[in-house]
């Protein structure tokens, strides 16, 4: 394990995880990453994940034997802390934040559950499937809109960018046209052109330590 006992958990698909793993990558902190197959019954995974895990689910970060869970909650707390990605004062923090709730409750419900329904599973019942993707659009429009103009979602990178964008540089979805939605689909551009980042596919697949 790194020097600074950082290990993240995660899965190759959890675009949740992979927000957390490339919140490290970029800010170039030493940590490990341990992935594991999430088709795994949840009381036959490791027990050490299980003690780890409250809500038995990826993404965890164990720092110093503390466990870290909830994606947004642990972005918010690695960038106070590294005071990396984060904002120069309250308001923005504020901004911050509320960019985290929503992506929560629309980008992160609708497109990650569109993307595996459509990209991953191959079935769902259509009426829901139909829904996360009328959701999914509505959501794009919406990120669309907030970035024309803009380079990041408060002008520089921050948390909020790496939480909105985290499951849609999987890109592994194309049948839904990113380039429908240019200034989202330049932001993402921008992101994979950062020092540092790596590809979800890349960078969720194996384990690795002092990254």
């Amino acid at each position: 394990m790194a020097e600074t006992s950082l290990l993240l958990y995660g899965a190759r698909n959890s675009g949740h995880a992979y927000k957390v793993r490339l919140f490290l990558l970029l800010a170039g902190i030493p940590h490990s990453y341990r992935p594991f197959d999430l088709s795994v019954p949840r009381d036959r995974r490791p027990a050490e994940f299980r003690g780890a895990a409250k809500f038995g689910e990826v993404p965890v970060l164990i720092e110093n034997g503390r466990a870290l869970v909830q994606s947004n909650a642990i972005l918010l707390h690695l960038a106070r802390k590294h005071r990396r990605f984060g904002a120069k004062d309250e308001s923005g923090w504020d901004e911050i934040t509320a960019w985290l709730f929503w992506e929560a409750n629309r980008i992160g419900r609708s497109y990650a559950n569109l993307r595996y329904h459509r990209a991953m599973n191959g079935g769902g019942a259509p009426d829901l499937v139909a829904w996360f993707e009328a959701t999914a659009y509505d959501d794009l429009s919406r990120l669309d809109a907030e970035l024309a103009g803009k380079t990041f979602l408060l002008g520089e990178l921050t948390v909020a960018d790496l939480s909105c964008a985290g499951y849609l540089l999987y890109a592994d979805y194309p049948a839904i046209g990113i380039e429908r939605w240019p200034h989202v689909a330049a932001w993402l551009d921008r992101i994979r052109a950062l020092p540092r980042y790596r590809p979800p596919q890349d960078a969720m697949a194996r384990e690795t330590a002092d990254v």
